[in-house]
């Protein structure tokens, strides 16, 4: 256990307890935060915690321990003359804990490695320091006798757990041994004194400084806890013996954002920094589970990991460990999206993860299993990469596999590009060799560049009701930029898909959507006889306000699918979000409404609107996020059969800026003919909103309004009579709230 007197008595008792505990202590950080400080318990000098977030303690391998987030926090902290000249003995010890490895560079291989913590002075040839790289190969540097000596571990620091990094230098010996949790994991040669001067000493960085736009790379995101400095060495047996309090606790802290109004609560999303396609969902032990790319170090986008979030009704969501990482060759640069499938031949009808494996050459294919019901642990195959690359003829882009089967034969689709335009490979298993083709075929191709894309992300295909097939793609380089496509048919014998007639052009997803905007790749998964679709919706703000936020992008509320008479998209809110709403709320119906008329008791950034109107010859609509200043409009006009929602008069971060600028027009696929239903189900989540109409139109909005009183909501009919057939509202509350 920490000194509690170190942390109750004043300074100058502090540090009389501590020597009288061990003399040969003559440094010693807790990592417990008062008034935003540490305290170095033998001079009893504080120090701030520098970064962009309140400090943040979580519990401790001895104590308390410090949260630091990636890619802003740290401390610049100071030793004395804590190592007499002639020394030849010293014992360095810290407790570590991390989820992913720092990413040093971006989109480059580097053997460069980023501090832990260091008073390393190369110039003057004093000091010592922890180090990690991109690769989670980790080393202890130092001076001896003037020289200097390295020890670098050649296998990754362990994830997930705490790590007690212990460095030994032994004068007596002529050795430094350099420990992991009382393992040795590496030595060198002491030969000489220990050089050592006062100096700064630094914790989370160092003085080497990468950067990409205002995102500091060379960070350390995890937990850091007690670091101690003996002038003597410890014994082998002594550093073996020393063991953790508490497990390692990774999760990000719910006070970070607790006050945050633009972060939304019921959408799935990571628990910080950046997220990025979803890619592969699976109902196991009683959650859904979602998994999708990330990374950790901050909101960013580099050297992706498979992240995994999970619920029990698609709105409670909670993170989970990290699900696949890089570190195989094959995977080194990053693991990009894929699927989870399931088949009794090829996976014994376990789930398995299906991703894409970068190193800095080239793309290819990977499996990876479950070791264990809950999805949490995973174990990439022994014979990876599945497939080794692009086949002849194709761009070198070739990413995103799917896996499907159709009449006893298993197919595995991939995105890429042939002569300029999207196209899917196909790639059949054979149950002979276990082995996966690769000879060219392709699966489908788009028709033009400028309708279809120059390149197909996230490939899909989904058997839909009465054996009717669903394919969707999200492309790059169409004439309006990055948007989800549709088409859909039939799966041939030979495995390949044949459009049906509804479907000689693509169509779109997205009432709204264009240059990235609204929802994207969707994932889709069938379970307890519903289409279940979540896709990403990307915030599209400048990094700056990434930076400042600590978060970038969230998911759609999830919907449900189904094919209409023309094979169109049917798109209505799943049926469990009713369980987001709050009890009481507004009800009304059969009334007439000219004017406005406020929905009270619901408003704030997180509510549900559901209204029935007859459409007539009047607009009607939704007041959100309004103060006495302004409102953001959601509005329908039967002379346009638009559904218009127009953000540009109410304060906010700017994210649409010279593509929306505020206003986004749906026009609806289909006239509604006066006298007809109109219903609108719109569910506003703090900076996001998601819009059905009547049941079978949908599109996902993201709203930034930054005034803290901007929650009024109304319903107005401002331009004459409108008939109201029914009118509810809710706040939104989690499960129990």
């Amino acid at each position: 256990m920490k000194n509690f007197l170190s942390i109750l008595l004043a300074p100058a008792a502090a540090i009389a307890a501590t020597a009288q505990a061990d003399a040969a202590l003559v440094a010693h950080f807790p990592m417990d935060v008062r008034g935003g400080q540490i305290t170095e318990q033998i001079s009893g000098e504080r120090y701030y915690v520098q970064g962009h977030f309140t400090p943040e303690n979580l519990p401790g391998a001895e104590g308390q321990a410090l949260r630091f987030d990636g890619y802003t926090s740290y401390i610049n902290a100071r030793l004395g003359n804590i190592i007499a000249a002639g020394t030849k003995s010293m014992t360095v010890s810290m407790w570590v804990a991390v989820p992913c490895y720092p990413i040093i560079k971006i989109d480059e291989n580097t053997s460069e490695q980023t501090p832990i913590a260091t008073c390393l002075d190369e110039t003057k040839k004093t000091g010592f320091g922890f180090y990690i790289g991109f690769d989670g190969r980790y080393s202890f540097r130092t001076y001896i006798g003037g020289w200097p000596v390295n020890i670098n571990v050649t296998s990754p620091l362990p994830t997930y757990q705490w790590n007690n990094l212990t460095a030994v230098i032994d004068g007596d010996s002529r050795t430094v041994t350099l420990y992991n949790n009382g393992k040795a994991v590496g030595a060198g040669r002491a030969n000489g004194e220990v050089n050592f001067s006062a100096c700064e000493f630094k914790m989370g960085r160092g003085d080497v400084e990468n950067y990409a736009g205002p995102f500091l790379l060379t960070s350390y995101n995890g937990l850091i806890d007690d670091i101690k400095i003996w002038n003597e060495a410890i014994p082998e047996a002594t550093v073996a013996s020393w063991k953790a309090e508490n497990p390692a606790d990774l999760d990000i802290p719910a006070s970070r954002f607790a006050d945050e109004i633009l972060r939304p609560r019921f959408h799935g999303m990571p628990a910080a920094a950046w997220t990025n396609e979803c890619h592969g969902m699976w109902y196991a032990d009683g959650r859904y589970h979602l998994f999708f790319q990330k990374n950790a170090d901050g909101p960013y986008m580099a050297r992706l990991h498979w992240g995994h979030i999970s619920s029990e009704n698609l709105f409670d969501w909670r993170e989970e460990k990290i699900a696949i990482a890089p570190g195989a060759p094959y995977d080194i640069k990053g693991c990009w999206s894929g699927c989870v499938f399931a088949d009794e031949q090829i996976t014994g009808g376990k789930p398995n993860i299906l991703w894409t494996a970068v190193d800095y050459g080239r793309a290819t294919i990977a499996q990876a299993y479950p070791d264990d019901t809950q999805l949490i642990n995973w174990t990439k195959t022994s014979n990876n990469p599945i497939i080794d690359g692009r086949p002849g003829g194709l761009s070198d882009d070739f990413r995103d596999p799917y896996f499907f089967s159709h009449n006893g034969k298993a197919y595995i689709i991939v995105g890429s590009s042939k002569d300029g335009v999207g196209t899917t490979t196909l790639h059949q298993y054979d149950p002979s060799t276990k082995t996966w083709s690769n000879d060219g075929r392709l699966f489908f191709t788009g028709t033009t560049a400028q309708l279809c894309g120059s390149f197909w992300e996230m490939p899909n295909i989904t058997e839909m009701e009465d054996g009717k097939w669903l394919f969707t793609v999200t492309p790059l380089g169409t004439s309006v930029g990055v948007r989800t496509l549709y088409w859909t048919g039939t799966i041939s014998d030979s495995g390949q898909f044949e459009p049906d007639e509804y479907s000689r052009s693509p169509r779109t997803v997205e009432m709204e959507s264009r240059d990235g905007f609204g929802l994207l790749s969707p994932t889709i998964y069938r379970h307890n006889g519903k289409t279940i679709v979540l896709g990403i919706v990307p915030d599209k703000l400048p990094s700056e306000d990434n930076w400042d936020l600590g978060w970038a992008h969230c998911y759609s509320l999830p919907r449900e699918w189904s094919l209409g008479e023309r094979n169109q998209l049917v798109q209505k809110p799943f049926s469990g979000l009713e369980g987001m709403r709050a009890s009481g709320g507004y009800s009304r119906s059969a009334f007439t409404l000219n004017g406005t008329e406020s929905l009270a008791p619901v408003s704030g950034r997180a509510f549900e609107l559901c209204g029935t109107f007859e459409v007539g010859t009047n607009p009607v609509g939704f007041n959100i996020f309004k103060n006495s200043q302004a409102s953001a409009t959601i509005t329908y006009n039967p002379r346009t059969n638009e559904v218009v929602a127009d953000f540009s008069r109410v304060a906010r971060l700017v994210n649409d800026g010279g593509v929306y600028g505020g206003v986004y027009r749906c026009a609806l696929p289909e006239m509604l003919r006066r006298g007809s239903d109109l219903k609108l189900n719109i569910f506003v989540d703090h900076s996001i909103v998601d819009i059905f109409i009547n049941d079978c139109w949908a599109t996902s909005i993201r709203a930034f309004p930054t005034a803290t009183d901007a929650d009024g909501v109304e319903v107005f009919a401002n331009s004459g009579d409108v008939t109201v057939k029914d009118l509810r509202a809710w706040n939104l509350v989690k499960s129990g709230g």
